[in-house]
């Protein structure tokens, strides 16, 4: 009793102390707080100005074009027309990227439907849909015939009751006339809109004659064997019998992949069909790898690290230089006069992302309209400009990359939506077993020689 009588007495029940500061000192300190903060925030926006003209600076210095002469204006453009090349790259990786997780947003949209599928519902209340009904929702507004769907159903009842003699059809009538449950409209509209409005051959040429004794082709010009000629027939002739009427062919300036699409178009009867080259879609550049045996460099630098250079997505091999017994004979080459870039500007070594960057410009200038513009094209390319080209279109990871083998001479039937996005996995036209004997044996070996 005493102590609660305290607490009364001294007005600590339920209450807080006063704040010992006045409000003067507290206008006071906001004061000074929001002074300090106003020379912070300009302090602030004088380091980001002055940030901002260093790097322009730096990275844009201003054009001093008094006293230079004709030739020095032209290399200044040159210089000029790289730099937008070097930003045009990375506007299209940036798309690559966005198109990867388009794809990887459809694919999970997918799962999710699947995984509705799978789990278990109550069972839901039974809703008579007209047939008007349900083809307006599949259809929209193109369907304007009215159709009242119980009226047909009770007549054909009657007819089935005045006749003796009922076909199938008859008695499936009303299976086929039960309810609509909603879901049923849920699982329909998807598969509706994933149409294949586009389809795109890619191809590995056929067997090079460097493809026997197991080196690294590359850019070196390389005729096909007697085998890579049998193949590009075949794959003709299959092609043939499928169907397909090709718009246009790409091919790259080397002439293995150039006589592959020969060969194929004069197999299907079709060698009018006109074919567009191009060193953008020529094979991966493996630098001073060229012309080496696969089995002597695993013995010089180990079975890792030959392993690393062929198969790793971003590692650039060492590059060739004017020693290499093939140098010469690439970049003296008359036909590197016709590419779009001078040859001092080509590669003397990649990666696969490296060849991706220099594939995508041409795809999307190029190749992209012809594929819009309804016709089905074939690409006569290399090992790994197809698996490039691959894992920009299906969104194939950096790991997973590696592991895509192509055999010589197979093609492979890509399905497009109207943004160029595949409506089904990529489909290997053939033989399935051959193919993945030829798969199997392809892994011992690099990708594209």
């Amino acid at each position: 009793m005493l102590f609660s009588w305290l607490l009364t007495s001294n007005g600590f029940r339920g209450k807080k102390q006063k704040p010992k500061i006045s409000a003067s000192r507290r206008l006071y300190l906001k004061t000074k707080i929001l002074k300090n903060a106003s020379t912070f925030l300009e302090d602030e926006k004088n380091e980001r100005k002055n940030e901002r003209e260093r790097i322009l600076s730096e990275r844009v210095p201003p054009l001093m074009l008094s006293g230079l002469s004709m030739q020095d204006i032209q290399n200044l453009c040159k210089e000029l027309h790289r730099k937008i090349d070097i930003a045009d790259e990375d506007r299209y990786d940036v798309g690559a990227k966005v198109a990867k997780n388009e794809i990887e947003i459809a694919e999970l949209n997918h799962k999710i439907f699947e995984l509705k599928g799978k789990m278990k519902r109550p069972n839901l209340r039974r809703v008579r849909v007209s047939a008007e009904a349900m083809l307006g929702a599949l259809l929209g507004s193109r369907h304007k015939e009215s159709i009242d769907f119980k009226a047909n159903l009770k007549t054909v009842k009657k007819e089935e009751e005045k006749r003796e003699e009922v076909t199938d059809w008859r008695k499936n009538v009303d299976a086929m006339s039960v309810s609509l449950n909603p879901k049923t409209l849920l699982w329909l509209l998807p598969n509706i809109s994933l149409m294949s409005k586009h389809k795109l051959i890619l191809l590995r040429h056929g067997e090079g004659a460097w493809n026997k004794e197991n080196r690294f082709c590359s850019w070196v010009d390389q005729k096909l064997s007697e085998n890579g000629v049998l193949e590009a027939q075949e794959c003709g002739r299959m092609l043939k019998q499928h169907g397909y009427e090709f718009g246009r062919v790409f091919t790259s300036i080397l002439s293995r992949s150039i006589q592959t699409a020969w060969l194929v178009l004069e197999a299907m009867g079709q060698e009018w069909v006109p074919i567009t080259k191009s060193w953008r879609l020529n094979e991966r550049h493996y630098g001073a790898l060229i012309g080496l045996n696969r089995a002597e460099m695993a013995l010089n630098h180990g079975e890792k690290q030959v392993k690393l250079w062929r198969r790793s997505y971003d590692l650039t091999p060492p590059p060739i230089n004017e020693s290499h017994p093939y140098f010469a004979e690439i970049y003296n080459d008359r036909r590197y006069n016709t590419c779009d870039v001078s040859k001092s500007e080509l590669p003397k070594t990649e990666s696969l992302k490296e060849l991706l960057d220099r594939l995508l410009p041409y795809w999307y200038d190029v190749i992209v309209p012809e594929i819009k513009s309804g016709q089905i094209v074939l690409i006569s390319a290399h090992g790994n400009s197809c698996r490039a080209l691959l894992k920009h279109l299906e969104g194939i990871s950096d790991t997973d990359i590696v592991k895509v083998t192509l055999p010589t001479g197979v093609p492979v039937l890509l399905e497009l939506d109207e943004n160029l996005r595949p409506v089904k996995p990529r489909e290997l036209l053939g033989d399935q077993s051959k193919i993945q004997a030829a798969i199997k044996k392809k892994a011992f070996t690099a990708h594209g020689k």
